[in-house]
């Protein structure tokens, strides 16, 4: 497993049947995973680390945890589901849960449970499991050893099949001020990257999909935090001395379960930033990536920066397939003005730069993350009035019909008006786009929608 896999794993912990237990119990279940993994003495390790901290704080709550171990008294049958915390503690490495380490834990957890010696073909069938084996699951989910469990370890079977997975992976790359970080926010639904309009970092944040949402964000910023705070995503650490930043996070949307992994590239200026200019250019000249998203600034197109990436992403994309999103086009939208005038430009100006029938996606990237913010988050009343301003005037001119219309999308109905707004700044059409992609596109594989 590739160390960046670890980053789109669920913390299960929070969906762990212990959780219903009494504080004490938790106490003692965290204990005890402690205690084995100081059997495999990798309890120094960095990600290790950070997930014990991470299970002292989901199930010990604030009581005091001993340095060591007091006696083990929860409910054996809570023994059968140590085997997949431990794999996510473990960061899921398989020449440590497939060494002659495991079966000393294995034989830990007989003894202190007395539990028969035939179990330990079973605990060890579990540990396969958690590294994500098929056959291992299915004999796992037939055993009456984890009856009472079987919807929680579907779960657990759903996040390791998923981190198995092949990631589908999308650079989105643009100038300085296209609304980049705000569209990003967007699709995942959250706000990790700071939005404001100026070049913020010479870093690329790796975004990592999660399969289930279970309310926490980890980062890896120098420092590695499981459960990173607001602060921790729109800040870099100056002790990072390298150019990277990973994030892991459910994305709530169109996305949500998807596979995917986010790059970030800084954003470009050619006179300024010049690390940022070269760190982009190298990313986007490594092509692992299968879909480039491009921002463009409705109200600035055409600069001499737009010219100068166009032809850098125009000379080394190659065949990998790239979209268009003209962000910021509320500020276009008039009574005295036609949006579609301004996408037409759009799309003359990309012929002439050697992009063959662009798709060019026009949408409102700060009404979709107002969206997705009212349906999990109170807002201000600053935040409402904005939403209702998009709402007025995304109901005159509703992007839904160039999509319909140019892209050939289907019509998506709507039963609220803020589901509408979504629709109508165009965001739910780009990101079903997105997720067709996803899914190998039509049948001919030219197509979007």
């Amino acid at each position: 497993m590739n160390q960046q896999d670890i980053f789109a794993s669920t913390q299960i912990i929070t969906f762990n049947p212990i959780l219903k237990e009494t504080t004490d119990i938790r106490t003692q279940y965290f204990m005890y995973l402690r205690r084995l993994i100081r059997v495999v003495r990798w309890d120094k390790r960095k990600y290790t680390k950070a997930q014990i901290k991470f299970y002292k704080g989901a199930l010990c709550d604030e009581q005091e945890v001993p340095v060591y171990n007091m006696d083990i008294s929860f409910d054996p049958r809570f023994c059968y589901l140590l085997p997949y915390d431990l794999a996510v503690m473990l960061g899921f490495h398989s020449k440590v849960v497939k060494s002659e380490k495991v079966k000393t834990i294995i034989d830990r957890i007989i003894s202190d449970f007395d539990l028969p010696k035939e179990h330990a073909a079973f605990f060890a069938l579990e540990f396969e499991a958690a590294l994500g084996s098929p056959s291992a699951w299915e004999d796992v989910l037939k055993s009456n050893l984890t009856k009472g469990f079987k919807r929680y370890l579907k779960l657990v079977k759903k996040n390791t099949s998923f981190i198995n997975a092949r990631p589908y992976n999308i650079l989105i790359t643009a100038t300085m001020s296209a609304g980049k970080s705000t569209l990003i926010n967007s699709l995942v639904g959250k706000n990790i990257s700071l939005m404001q309009n100026m070049a913020c970092t010479s870093k690329i944040h790796t975004i990592i999909s999660k399969p289930i949402e279970d309310g926490v964000s980890s980062e890896y910023d120098h420092d590695l935090s499981m459960d990173a705070s607001k602060e921790d995503l729109l800040s870099d650490n100056e002790d990072n001395k390298s150019y990277k930043i990973t994030v892991g996070t459910f994305f709530n949307g169109e996305l949500g379960g998807k596979r995917i992994i986010l790059f970030d590239s800084p954003g470009v200026n050619s006179s300024e930033n010049v690390e940022h200019t070269e760190i982009s250019q190298r990313m986007i000249k490594s092509r692992k990536y299968h879909l480039m998203i491009y921002v463009l600034n409705s109200t600035q197109l055409g600069t001499t920066d737009e010219e100068h990436h166009l032809e850098v992403v125009k000379q080394r994309l190659g065949r990998t397939k790239i979209i268009f999103v003209m962000n910021k086009v509320d500020q276009l939208i008039s009574e005295d003005d036609n949006y579609l005038d301004s996408i037409e430009n759009q799309r003359k100006f990309l012929v002439s730069k050697g992009f063959k029938n662009p798709v060019i996606c026009p949408v409102s990237s700060r009404a979709a993350y107002l969206v997705k913010k009212s349906k999990t988050e109170e807002f201000s009343r600053i935040e409402r009035r904005e939403m209702e301003n998009y709402m007025d005037k995304f109901e005159t001119q509703s992007l839904a019909d160039y999509y319909e219309e140019k892209l050939g999308c289907p019509h998506i109905s709507t039963t609220n008006e803020v589901d509408a707004l979504f629709v109508n700044c165009g965001f739910a059409h780009f990101e079903k786009i997105i997720a067709n992609l996803y899914d190998g596109g039509n049948a001919n594989g030219t197509g979007i929608c």
